[in-house]
């Protein structure tokens, strides 16, 4: 692997850390509103450009450790 790859990766990486805890914190924040689990999984498809499964996931992810 050239160093050029090894930041790439890392670079890569580091946009798809900062990406999960903005889903996080929109996440967090929809509850706090009291939206429900269907409503939150609409807003992150909508406005996060994912498909179904990875709004659930990320649903997921963030209410079991809430």
């Amino acid at each position: 692997m050239t160093i050029e790859e090894y930041a790439a990766r890392q670079s890569a990486y580091a946009r798809e850390e900062e990406r999960a805890e903005k889903e996080a914190q929109t996440i967090k924040g929809l509850v706090t509103l009291n939206l429900d689990k269907d409503q939150i999984i609409k807003f992150l498809i909508d406005n996060f450009n994912l498909d179904k499964q990875e709004a659930l996931a990320a649903y997921e992810r963030v209410m079991a450790t809430a």
